[in-house]
């Protein structure tokens, strides 16, 4: 017998099996691996099966202009305007840079009231207000929603087409019970700059989905259609970073809830819970929203349906 023939066929036997066995190996992986990471129509089957109440995405808007983190330099820009001009009336607070207060000695008059809802004439006539000589860097904000709770009428600055939504800049407009301006109240960010190289960013489907998993959406909860907005997330004495963010508030019962998505790399940005004892940050930290109001929708006249 040919011993040396018999131990070819042997190993040539034993390798072509274990190729085979090892194949067979990754593939099972690849079937596990798929099996156990849910698609994204499974989750929003899921979310579906829960009675949860999603918003219509299947028009979403996507940004055709690229989107870039901001810098904005610090500045006493509201301080150096208020000094310079004599018509405007009102006072900075101890910062001195960031918060404008004005209480108009003519109030504008409305033709509607908190309690009977404002005529599209009201908005309009606001819009004008604000993009006037009347308000410092009006021109740079836009409306965007009204909160009925606490009845003030909110115009952000926007970047880009994107609104700066964590109240480092922006207009709240006060209305009384008889459907007049009486004050109104203003942050301003400052010039912003580009920075660095284009960013990726997840859609809102996605922030949607993060949130689920995270177990932030309970069942018989109504999402309202996701805001891509502007965050401070960092800032120093010197300057101040912005990033995207998706903004998503969720309805259950009475009760709103609004979470921030890291539009880039999908975490859930919480808010800081600093300790009583404790003095306030020195700058170097994440910011915390200044504002618990934020749009239920880019450019949506919220006020005008109600």
């Amino acid at each position: 017998m040919d011993f040396k023939k018999i131990a070819r066929i042997f190993i040539l036997a034993f390798t072509l099996l274990n190729i085979y066995l090892i194949v067979g190996i990754f593939e099972r992986q690849d079937i596990q691996y798929t099996t156990a990471q849910p698609t994204s129509d499974n989750i929003f089957s899921n979310m579906e099966d829960l009675d949860i109440e999603l918003p219509n995405l299947e028009n979403e808007q996507t940004n055709t202009e690229e989107i870039y983190p901001l810098q904005v330099n610090a500045h006493n820009l509201l301080e150096t305007e208020l000094e310079a001009r004599e018509e405007l009336t009102g006072s900075l607070n101890e910062e001195g840079t960031v918060y404008y207060e004005s209480f108009p000695s003519n109030p504008i008059n409305l033709e509607g009231n908190p309690a009977e809802g404002f005529p599209e004439e009201d908005y309009i006539l606001l819009e004008n207000f604000v993009a006037s000589d009347e308000v410092m860097f009006g021109s740079e904000y836009s409306f965007s929603h009204y909160n009925q709770e606490s009845r003030y009428f909110v115009f952000y600055q926007y970047e880009d087409g994107i609104p700066i939504a964590d109240g480092t800049s922006e207009i709240l407009l006060y209305v009384n019970e008889s459907g007049e301006i009486y004050a109104y109240e203003q942050t301003y960010a400052g010039e912003a700059s580009r920075q660095g190289s284009p960013l990726e960013l997840i859609d809102a489907s996605r922030a949607i989905e993060i949130l689920f998993l995270n177990n932030e959406i309970r069942q018989g909860s109504e999402v309202q259609r996701p805001v891509l907005t502007y965050r401070r997330a960092l800032h120093l004495e010197d300057l101040s970073m912005y990033s995207p963010v998706w903004l998503v508030n969720i309805d259950r019962a009475s009760e709103r809830n609004t979470f921030r998505v890291d539009a880039v790399n999908g975490t859930i940005i919480r808010q800081p819970v600093a300790p009583a004892d404790t003095s306030e940050d020195n700058g170097s930290e994440e910011d915390t929203d200044a504002t618990d109001e934020e749009p239920e929708d880019e450019n949506t006249d919220e006020g005008q349906s109600e």
